[in-house]
């Protein structure tokens, strides 16, 4: 990859370094309650949970925003709405309400953001150089996690109020996007093709290959199964006579493995071949193992680090396999799509646990165990990957099929 083309990734990836920055918010919650005793503490948590609802509203306007502005303006707007939302409690702080209306305006910069960059990926890099920068987004999405958790901690010390203030970094990254990135098109309407259909949407959806469809299935798979990892490891640990520090010292520790998993994930892939995916839920599979029958430090790091790397060799390859069955027009769609299911997901993982009458802590792990497992079998009896590559090449021969039919009727 040339130099040209790597400063190219970074002015797009550094857009994902906010990404994870919403969990700071999170973690001064006991303080904040503190400074508004007459507010109800579930109101106060909202604070965590809130920007998920202008993540919603920002995967279902994507679509349309991409036929409005060029890639690059949303992403500019994106970063825009995350430095203006996330810096306004640093001066406006004495209602909660109004802190609650910036978290949702912060999530729909951040929902702008886990939307646009792939489509930004996808246009400016192929091949294994796309799949290359996609491994390192879930790399800046860690450095992102761990170095304003580090950085809003330091700040928010002494008063809670000051650690927006690690926002100011979405300043740099807009001037950084706006500079390094070129212009771009927006997308058009084919008006001919417009006065056939009732809507542009049904008729792209209609002609997304069927396999689409099966990794949108796993996406949402792979969340439940990310989220119950998530949510049931500190009662796990809990349970092994462990507390709230060691669980957030295993856990930051264990981001290495996904940072590094992320940044090598061109060398992963040569080895896993078109099977990085089954691979990747294996690793997820190992990651339970480790800490739920495990009783030392060592090995919980290990299957913290397990976790990390399967979610990178997933949640990197999705994408990927994404942008290679869906051309230019198709692709906003699905990644919105693909968005709106790990949302969804996220959402309803609690709720599906429960549904199925599954235990948190141990329970929750060896099903995690169990549904990792079954998802890598399937992949590797079916040869998903394989089949993927297999349809990406005969849409490319029908492509050029199809342009050669239309020069020659010229």
């Amino acid at each position: 990859m040339t130099k040209k083309k790597v400063a190219l990734a970074f002015s797009i990836l550094s857009m994902n370094l906010l990404l994870m920055s919403g969990s700071v918010v999170g973690a001064a919650i006991a303080a904040i309650s503190k400074s508004f005793p007459t507010e109800p503490i579930s109101k106060v948590q909202m604070l965590s949970s809130i920007p998920q609802l202008g993540q919603l509203v920002a995967t279902l306007l994507f679509t349309w925003l991409t036929y409005q502005l060029t890639r690059k303006n949303i992403g500019l707007v994106a970063v825009a709405f995350v430095a203006i939302a996330g810096l306004l409690p640093a001066f406006y702080n004495s209602s909660l309400n109004m802190i609650l209306a910036c978290m949702v305006a912060f999530g729909f910069g951040l929902g702008l953001i886990s939307n646009v960059v792939p489509v930004l990926l996808q246009e400016y890099f192929e091949g294994e150089e796309r799949a290359t920068v996609m491994g390192w987004s879930m790399g800046f999405n860690n450095i992102g996690m761990m170095a304003s958790t580090a950085i809003g901690g330091i700040l928010g010390g002494s008063n809670w109020r000051n650690l927006f203030w690690i926002y100011a970094v979405a300043i740099v990254i807009f001037i950084l996007v706006f500079a390094m990135l070129p212009k771009g098109a927006k997308l058009t309407v084919n008006h001919e093709q417009g006065n056939k259909s009732k809507g542009g949407f049904l008729r792209v959806v209609k002609g997304l290959n069927k396999y689409v469809y099966i990794i949108l299935a796993v996406s949402f798979v792979m969340s439940l199964i990310m989220m119950t990892f998530m949510s049931n490891q500190s009662i796990v640990l809990a349970a092994k006579g462990q507390g709230t520090a060691y669980t957030a010292l295993v856990t930051a520790i264990g981001n290495l493995g996904g940072i590094l998993t992320a940044f090598g994930l061109k060398y992963i892939r040569k080895m896993t071949r078109n099977e990085t995916m089954a691979w990747g839920f294996i690793s997820l599979a190992l990651s339970f193992v480790f800490v739920v029958f495990f009783n030392n430090v060592i090995m919980h790091i290990i299957g913290n680090m397990f976790s990390g790397a399967g979610i990178v060799m997933v949640n990197a390859t999705i994408p990927y396999e994404l942008s290679i069955l869906a051309n230019k027009k198709q692709f906003p769609i699905v990644i919105a799509m693909n968005t709106l299911m790990t949302s969804i997901a996220g959402v309803t993982a609690p709720m599906i646990l429960a549904g199925l009458h599954i235990s948190a802590g141990n329970t929750s792990f060896v099903v995690g165990i169990i549904t990792s497992l079954v998802i890598a079998v399937l992949l590797f009896v079916s040869r998903f990957g394989s089949r993927v590559g297999r349809a990406h090449k005969q849409q490319d021969k029908d492509c050029s099929v199809e342009g050669a039919q239309a020069h020659a009727s010229v």
